[in-house]
């Protein structure tokens, strides 16, 4: 690989933009800076390609506050650069080693997700067409080799893609001594981040020891020989990803926030592209957010998947998976309910959450309408004036209408086929300790109404529309 001049740069960026249609006649870019060789290089391209598509561009950049004073100095560097070039620059911080706290994520990870986030803000709020990031072919190369090492299947292995939405990568096809070439073209001296340096993290010690060590024993032309690898693997994942979307139509459908999947549909299709499909359904609720890892699509197909009903395993971002007997759910994890009790006061109302109340009150023989509604249930007259409502607990018991014996409430759950995820949320009714009612599904036979009875006490379940 013969390493030529800057010229180089502005014609294969030029060439990438074209043949990815990554940007149109009078867009406005935002281009995120760091401070480093690449961003610079890019936001210098950028602003010589500019007057003749008539762009509008901005600078973002986002001081991470890991180094101290290096890292403030990156954010005045930038500042002034923008400055130079007449653009506008929105430059701000976020602690990055604060946010990680005590979890097991690394800063940078911590800081790469914060700086997304905030570049798409800010993006959004300037009301960008595109948002441009400096990615170079080195960048690739050393990606699939970290996926490589730490494991990956197509979906990983296919490397940075040049466009993901609003996202896109002029440089992606430029090799690193490119862009110090075309700098020093500019007589732009750009900021070096030191931590770059150092291998205690895994993307520097495949950039300072594996590849070096690949291009010793095989030639600099592995890079591009890895380069075209990536691209065809991306052309490839285009092809899959398309499959998996029409298998997804197929044998899943969103209800909501969350994604119930056929297990018997999803049964009949290759084990490939069942992994598909649960991606799919991850990216479908989870946009523009880190595709699930590949032990977690692992994990949902054996575990959950291949598992009882109620099999359950926590997704990052508060997600859950969960079979619900035929179906596989995925979806936000259902917040614990309330376990503190409630008093219901005959007559009275209770509202138990948002959009959830509950009713109690005296009626006559005339009003006692059986078997209408599974939220309305009519108990014997002499309840107590004063009931409790709580949650369900390990080892409730009752008796269900119709039942000469007690069960537990968590058998009669499984034989009525409530999902485990609804279960917590499921109010109980209860007078001096024992249940009166399961609410929406079953009064304890003890306190049906008996011949003779001169009334009713009525409690009704009211679910309000949002």
């Amino acid at each position: 690989m013969s390493h030529t001049g800057g010229g180089d740069l502005s014609g294969k960026a030029r060439a990438t933009v074209a043949r990815y249609s990554m940007l149109e006649e009078g867009q406005r870019v935002v281009v995120s800076v760091s401070g480093g060789p690449d961003s610079v290089a890019l936001l210098l391209f950028l602003a010589d390609l500019a007057p003749g598509m008539s762009l509008t561009l901005s600078v973002f950049h986002l001081d991470h506050m890991l180094r101290g004073t290096e890292s403030a100095a990156d954010a005045e560097f930038v500042r002034r650069l923008a400055e130079n070039l007449g653009l506008p620059a929105e430059v701000t911080s976020a602690e990055a080693g604060a946010a990680a706290g005590g979890s097991r994520r690394s800063p940078q990870d911590v800081y790469r997700e914060i700086r997304t986030g905030k570049l798409l803000a800010w993006a959004d709020r300037w009301g960008a067409d595109r948002v441009a990031v400096g990615h170079t072919a080195d960048d690739q190369v050393e990606t699939f080799l970290m996926r490589m090492v730490q494991g990956a299947g197509l979906t990983g292995l296919a490397g940075i893609p040049p466009v993901a939405g609003p996202l896109v990568r002029p440089l992606i096809e430029v090799w690193r001594h490119e862009v110090e070439a075309f700098l020093r073209l500019k007589g732009v001296t750009a900021r070096t981040d030191r931590t770059n340096l150092e291998d205690d993290y895994l993307r520097n010690r495949i950039r300072h020891q594996l590849l070096p060590c690949i291009v010793s024993g095989f030639g600099e032309a592995t890079k591009a020989v890895i380069l075209r690898e990536v691209e065809s693997l991306a052309w490839d994942r285009e092809m899959f990803f398309a499959l998996a979307r029409r298998a997804f139509e197929e044998v899943a459908r969103l209800e909501g926030g969350t994604c119930r999947i056929d297990l018997r549909a999803l049964s009949a299709v290759s084990l490939s592209m069942r992994r598909g499909v649960v991606r799919e359904a991850w990216a479908r609720l989870r946009p523009g957010e880190p595709m699930l890892s590949w032990r977690h699509v692992r994990d949902i197909l054996t575990k959950v998947a291949g598992g009882a009903s109620g099999a359950s395993i926590d997704l990052p971002g508060g997600m859950r998976a969960e079979r619900e007997y035929g179906d596989l759910l995925v979806g936000p994890a259902p917040a614990p309910a309330l376990l503190e009790p409630r008093r219901l006061e005959v007559p009275g109302r209770l509202r138990l959450d948002g959009r959830t109340v509950l009713e109690a009150e005296r009626v006559p023989p005339s009003e006692v309408v059986y078997g209408g509604d599974p939220d309305t249930e009519y108990a014997r007259p002499d309840l107590s004036s004063t009931l409790e409502v709580r949650w369900a607990r390990p080892g409730d018991r009752f008796r269900p209408l119709g039942s000469p014996y007690q069960k537990k409430l968590k058998d009669f759950f499984i034989d009525e086929k409530v999902p485990r995820r609804e279960r917590p949320a499921v109010p109980l009714v209860l007078e001096a300790g024992r249940i009166v009612w399961v609410a929406g599904y079953r009064l304890d036979d003890r306190f049906k109404l008996r011949p003779g009875d001169d009334g009713a006490v009525r409690l009704r379940l009211r679910r309000e529309r949002a």
